[in-house]
């Protein structure tokens, strides 16, 4: 190294500049950890896996009244053969047994269906309050509203859905702006799938009642339903698939839309 000279710089001459700064320590400190996705909003719950798992059970349900529908027509000539004393009640039992066990597994899918339903809502409902979004409709009603009237027509639950839909807009908005957000399409097809048509259609099967009296339960009563199995019960079978097809749909498009807004991976 060179030795320092004494003697002072020229005039007019320029001093060198000073040396660099040293690099900055880039390492993290002790104990972070590095998000791969935003973090979750504290106290939000996770409706992933029961977005999931309602699409399952919903296609089960969809599966399943089809086949009813098909094993309801099938058994019609064994309705008619028993009428007629054709063949015994003994006869008639066995024809009617698989569809009695497909109408059992199709009533517990239904069940199954409807609780994941509210438990899925509620915690949307939940979620977007969280996030400081006052909605009209308080999570219980994601809940008891299915069963408040007019409950066959499911005005309640379309609203709330119709809500949580416009409360889970991902990208940030300020106030109450995601009021103005777009209605999902697919959940009015729901609603009326769902709600509206089913309605109609129970309105004439209880003209039919009113006209031909109750079912009692016993084997004729049930052969005479199945006798009468024709146009009512086809749409019926083709406005529940298509139902169900609709609230796959909506719950494939809510569920990841919440996701984003929650952080949730």
């Amino acid at each position: 190294m060179s030795a320092v000279s004494d003697v002072p710089p020229e005039a007019g001459s320029t001093p060198p500049p000073p040396p660099p700064p040293p690099p900055p320590n880039l390492a993290p400190p002790p104990g972070y950890a590095a998000y791969d996705t935003p973090p979750t909003q504290a106290g939000t719950k996770r409706v992933g896996g029961l977005g999931k798992t309602l699409v399952i059970l919903t296609a089960i349900l969809a599966v399943g009244t089809v086949l009813t529908a098909v094993l309801s027509a099938g058994v019609t000539q064994d309705a008619k053969d028993f009428l007629d004393g054709t063949i015994s009640e003994d006869d008639f039992t066995s024809a009617i047994g698989p569809l009695n066990a497909l109408q059992l597994v199709t009533s517990l899918a239904t069940l199954a269906t409807g609780v994941v339903t509210i438990i899925w809502a509620f915690r949307i409902a939940g979620n977007v309050r969280a996030f400081g979004r006052a909605t009209t409709w308080s999570p219980l009603f994601a809940i008891f509203g299915w069963f408040l009237p007019p409950m066959v027509l499911y005005v309640i639950p379309f609203l709330v859905l119709r809500e949580l839909w416009k409360a889970s807009e991902p990208m940030s908005v300020t106030g109450d702006d995601w009021k103005r957000v777009p209605d999902n399409r697919v959940l009015w097809f729901w609603f009326l799938a769902f709600g509206i048509i089913p309605a109609a259609l129970l309105a004439v099967q209880i003209g039919n009642f009113a006209s031909a009296g109750l079912p009692t339960g016993d084997m004729e009563s049930v052969a005479e339903s199945l006798d009468e199995f024709g146009a009512i019960g086809y749409v019926t079978a083709v406005v529940n698939v298509a139902a169900a097809a609709a609230w796959i749909t909506f719950v494939r498009q809510l569920t990841p839309r919440h996701m984003r807004l929650t952080g949730e991976t």
